[in-house]
Formats: C-alpha cells, structure tokens, sequence
C-alpha cells in the first residue's frame, strides 16, 4: 500500500505543478490553456508511475548528487 500511497501524492504533485506553469505561462484563454494543460495532465500518471514504481527518485538524486550512495 505504501507504492500506492506514494504513486497518488506524487500524481497529485505533477497535477499542481502542471496546473501553476499553465496558468503562468499560458495566456488566459481557455483553449490556448487546454492545449498546455490537457497533455501535461495525460503524461503525469506515467512521469508519477516512473517515480515510484521504476526508482526514479533515486536516479533523479544520483544525476543530482553523484557522491551520495
């Protein structure tokens, strides 16, 4: 239960963030901010999956911090 509970907080970060890039970054117009937003919505279930379930936390921290083991 614990990848699971893991794999929904990061889903729901990625939505948060794809939410505030969008509306900084897209004009305000709805369709122009769907067009921004809808696939960036689509990609986040597999970013999160690979997060979690793939260990990609700990190769985004060894690309970052290559000391730490």
């Amino acid at each position: 239960m614990g990848h699971f509970r893991a794999f929904l907080v990061t889903l729901l970060a990625l939505d948060a963030v794809v939410f505030v890039v969008g509306s900084v970054f897209a004009p305000p117009d709805p369709v122009t901010q769907l067009l921004l937003v809808g696939p960036a919505l689509l990609l986040a279930p597999a970013i999160a999956w690979w997060l979690v379930y793939r260990d990609g936390f700990a190769r985004l921290q060894g690309a970052v911090d290559p000391d730490e083991e």
